[in-house]
């Protein structure tokens, strides 16, 4: 028997619209300058034992923030300036269905998120299935207690089930080592995605690797199973 994984991946962006800011742009064969004013001096400094950005000489340098707006006034701010972006190494996950044996495979997540940070959630939109319907159930780890939003420890595969582990960057506090697991939020049930990956801090390139892992039963029907995880990461601004 084998079980595979369809994945798709949704993302949601927070546009806000503001009237449009005026600044001088200069240019020649030579150079061209888009700034909105003029410094004593701005850039990167560095020596053997520090690095610095600086901009001297314009009236407010600072981070400024209010409901609705967000304002980074300074030459320094220049490096924060990069896109929302979320990936994902792999869109077809294959598991190998042994009765009471542990099968596992992983992807990576990436988020680069600029602003306030990020956060992904992700779903199943329904228990891994055959064509006759027949479904492997969702694991409650080996204490029987794990669910969609606190991980427990999964070793024993002859408690059998589906789950995922997460490692890495940002992740939910609850997936503590390699062995803590959860089950996915059922969508055919109508259950709530779960926050895998969350931050109030920008960052580039944070990654956090998913491992999937199913064990069916001894008395598990013959066949392919399918299901899809639904990935959802949203920026915040």
């Amino acid at each position: 028997m084998k079980a595979f994984l369809v994945l798709l991946i949704t993302i949601i962006g927070l546009l806000l619209h503001a009237p449009p800011a005026r600044a001088e742009t200069l240019s020649s064969d030579n150079y061209l300058i888009r700034l909105g004013n003029f410094n004593m001096t701005s850039g990167f400094k560095s020596s053997a034992s520090y690095n610095l950005t600086d901009t001297v000489g314009q009236i407010a340098a600072s981070f400024f923030s209010s409901t609705g707006y967000h304002v980074k006034a300074g030459f320094q701010y220049i490096y924060t300036l990069y896109n929302f972006s979320f990936s994902i190494s792999s869109l077809a996950i294959n598991l190998t269905l042994i009765p009471n044996t542990f099968s596992s495979s992983s992807h990576t997540l990436t988020v680069t998120a600029p602003g306030q940070g990020y956060s992904v959630s992700a779903f199943e939109v329904n228990k891994l299935k055959n064509v006759t319907s027949d479904t492997i159930p969702d694991t409650t780890c080996d204490a029987g207690t794990c669910t969609e939003t606190s991980a427990g420890v999964w070793t024993t595969p002859t408690n059998n089930g589906f789950g995922y582990n997460l490692t890495g960057n940002d992740i939910s506090s609850d997936f503590i080592g390699s062995t803590y697991f959860r089950p996915f939020p059922d969508q055919s049930l109508g259950e709530t995605p779960a926050t895998i990956m969350t931050t109030t801090a920008s960052g580039k390139n944070r990654v956090a690797t998913v491992n999937y892992q199913v064990s069916p039963s001894g008395t598990q029907a013959s066949g392919t199973y399918t299901t899809q995880i639904i990935y959802i990461a949203t920026p915040v601004y």
